[in-house]
């Protein structure tokens, strides 16, 4: 096997680190000679300066000679994903020599649990310790930090000159404003006296080039208080970005191993993260001619781990270890006679208002309860407490099936970027016997609709999730799948179909007086008749859907006379609703018309609603 250079780095260093120890060794015998002075005293606990410098650089040797090696070959080979996480494992090959060595997986994900971190290995080593923890590294020194402030402060201290010289405008302004001001009122007891008009012509030329100079100076300085005020923001930008950079979180696993002789091992590191999940899509393609249901199992993964998966072997579970473990546990419910509160005292405006004892005891009892219910410990995460024990192989899919969830084991390697972009996998298809049926509600709707009944045949669920549906061929709907247990049946829509039609016509509505055995009761009769046409080629079978009123009085009685009912049969069906359906196999080509009339009675000048 070849040496990757990390091996050979750490190899290289531990052979320094080998001759400077009999270097220092040599040194130390010196140092003997020089502190000769030193030999008759007992220096056990103050030894000579010469030996305790030595001292020192041994145990910096012995620094030198700790067996840390980096991992930074280490791949992600595998994922396991979940719903709501992923079980990532790298993998790292490496050539040891004999000794105890600690493997130094470094920038783990910050979403990595610490408490899941495990180890696998193949080679002729033992295990002795992993530690997973956080470590917080100085990525910006302080000497920038400073630096940065000071250019701040400078900035700062450039716009406090110009805001001061803006002001020094102003105030010129103002004066110049005040002595034309002066020279040109009128005083109160005698008339100012009059100026030679050369000194005025002077004066307001003056007055003019001062203010357009001043107009100058003011733009100026707000243009450069502008540019500052910019330099100031992205320079308090990049004093922000350095101080939130300036320490680095990250997340590291020492794993302790040790070798008896020099050997080829392959150690892998699992790790459970969140930010990642998958979720179940199909792809429901229906053949009426061969009566089969096809199901193409596929999955949405996703993940922002911070982690880029490249060419990894894909596990897809149903297993969702964010559940609680365990059923939630009852408490005692109580009732109790309701005893009357006593009438309240008169309370002072704005003064506190007092709960009662039993008050207080329903509220404690309802937080006993709550805690009860919710205060249970979940299992450890990825771990479903099932032993897995079938197998079985869709294709390139091998499907696992556990106690309690399937794990879908995917062939092919998948690119999944840590960007929360869907990747499609596809992890199964099956095709089951499937039995197709026309339905409608034709009081509702004018629309017949197509629907495939099949059995999940396959040993793991169909979860919940959006299908694609396909007839004979071409796309029809979009719909969605309910959760359907392994060896349940589930019922799909397919869409309208065109070819059969079912119009509900409405033949009367009448007015009766007299019933069969009463003279003084009056009746509505609806008399209905459905038009069914089968255009199709094929025999179909149809359902169509209508109910009779309900009746909430005794006085209030609703009679079916068509079609003729005692109890359900294969063709005619009556729920506690009062729905009534009709199951129909028609011929091709088959027009059929069904009738369907029924009479509600009640008494005379009786008012009824909902007719």
């Amino acid at each position: 096997m070849t040496k990757g250079p990390t091996v050979a780095s750490h190899e290289l260093v531990t052979k320094s680190s080998k001759s400077t120890f009999f270097v220092y060794f040599h040194l130390l015998k010196a140092a003997d000679k020089l502190d000769g002075q030193y030999k008759l005293r007992r220096y056990k606990d103050n030894p000579p300066p010469m030996r305790r410098l030595i001292f020192t650089l041994l145990a910096s040797a012995a620094l030198l000679l700790a067996d840390e090696i980096p991992t930074k070959e280490a791949k992600v080979t595998e994922v396991t994903v979940y719903a709501d996480r992923a079980e990532v494992m790298r993998q790292i090959k490496l050539n040891l020599t004999a000794g105890e060595h600690t493997l130094i997986f470094d920038n783990l994900p910050g979403s990595t649990d610490l408490g899941s971190v495990r180890v696998y290995g193949e080679g002729a080593f033992t295990l002795i310790d992993i530690r997973a923890e956080t470590l917080q590294t100085l990525e910006v020194d302080d000497t920038r930090i400073r630096t940065k402030q000071a250019e701040i402060n400078q900035v700062q201290r450039q716009r406090d000159e110009l805001s001061k010289a803006n002001n020094r405008v102003e105030s010129q302004r103002a004066a110049l404003d005040k002595v034309l001001a002066r020279l040109t009122s009128v005083g109160k007891e005698s008339i100012n006296p009059e100026m030679d008009p050369a000194k005025w012509a002077a004066y307001l030329n003056f007055h003019t080039a001062e203010l357009a100079r001043l107009s100058q100076e003011s733009i100026k300085n707000q243009s450069q208080l502008n540019d500052l005020a910019k330099e100031s923001d992205r320079l308090t930008r990049e004093l922000n970005e350095l101080s939130q950079t300036r320490f680095r979180f990250h997340k590291v696993a020492r794993v302790k191993i040790e070798n008896v002789q020099p050997a080829d091992i392959t150690l892998t590191l699992a790790y459970l993260v969140t930010g990642a999940g998958w979720a179940p899509s199909y792809d429901l393609r229906a053949d009426t001619k061969n009566k089969k249901l096809q199901v193409a199992y596929n999955a949405e993964v996703r993940q922002t781990t911070g982690e880029d998966w490249q060419s990894v072997t894909l596990k897809l579970s149903t297993a969702q270890p964010g559940l609680i473990g365990r059923e939630p546990e009852l408490s005692p419910w109580h009732i109790e006679k309701l005893t009357p509160l006593p009438a309240a005292e008169p309370v002072a405006a704005g003064a506190p208002m007092s709960v009662t004892s039993s008050q207080n005891l329903i509220t404690g009892d309802r937080a006993k309860q709550q805690n009860q219910m919710f205060a249970q410990t979940a299992g450890k995460p990825g771990q479903d407490g099932s032993d897995w024990g079938f197998s079985r192989i869709t294709g390139n899919i091998q499907v696992v099936q556990g106690g309690t969830s399937a794990t879908f084991a995917i062939a092919r390697e998948y690119d999944i970027s840590a960007n929360n972009k869907p990747v499609k996998v596809a992890i199964a298809e099956d095709a089951f016997p499937a039995t197709f049926r026309y339905t409608c509600v034709p009081k509702l709707a004018p629309n017949v609709y197509l629907k495939t009944n099949a059995a999940n045949k396959t040993d793991y669920p169909f979860l919940p999730g959006p299908t694609s549906v396909y007839l004979d061929g071409a796309f029809v709907a979009k719909s969605y799948l309910d959760l359907v247990p392994a060896g349940q049946e589930f019922w799909t829509y397919l869409g309208v179909d065109q070819n059969i039609t079912v119009e509900r016509k409405e033949l009367a509505k009448r007015e009766e007086k007299g019933g069969l055995f009463n003279s003084k009761t009056a009746r509505t009769v609806y008399d209905y008749v459905f038009k069914v046409n089968n255009a199709k080629t094929l025999d179909s079978d149809l359902v169509i859907w209508d109910q009779l009123p309900v009746s909430n009085h005794e006085e209030i009685k609703v009679l079916l006379e068509e079609p003729k009912y005692t109890k359900d049969t294969d063709d005619f069906k009556m729920n506690e609703q009062k729905f009534v359906e009709w199951h129909l196999r028609l011929k091709p080509s088959e027009k059929r018309d069904i009738p369907f009339r029924f009479i509600v009675e009640r008494p005379e000048n009786f008012p009824i609603v909902g007719q």
